[in-house]
């Protein structure tokens, strides 16, 4: 009775993350259709939130292709890759580039307000 529970218990997960990449995949689309409104986690220049776009959309790609992978009971191979080399270096750069951007353009607003650069 336990093991059954596991198992229904297991394959709600599996669907959960199916549903989370398919959600990275619709943020990420939204972003790289649409870079000058972006959805709410990524603000910063046009080329910031298309990175970030992107790496999203290859997250959500490769994490639903793994959980759907090991759900069949196969090796997930080249798809855990695709998130370890690709996407998350692209969406962690992107989000520490708009970090950048948005301290930039606010030390620069605050200098030329205080009149002490021209």
């Amino acid at each position: 009775m336990l093991g059954t529970a596991i198992d229904v218990l297991d394959r709600a997960m599996d669907v959960l993350m199916v549903a989370v990449g398919l959600g990275c995949v619709w943020l990420g689309c939204g972003a790289v259709i649409r870079p000058r409104r972006p959805p709410g986690p990524i603000r910063g220049p046009v080329w910031v939130v298309r990175t970030w776009g992107l790496g999203f959309v290859l997250l959500g790609i490769s994490l639903s292709i793994e959980t759907i992978t090991l759900m069949t009971g196969r090796e997930p191979g080249w798809a855990a890759d695709v998130i370890r080399w690709v996407a998350g270096p692209l969406v962690v750069g992107s989000i520490v580039a708009a970090f950048v951007a948005r301290w930039w353009g606010r030390h620069r607003t605050r200098t030329v307000k205080g009149r002490r650069r021209a």
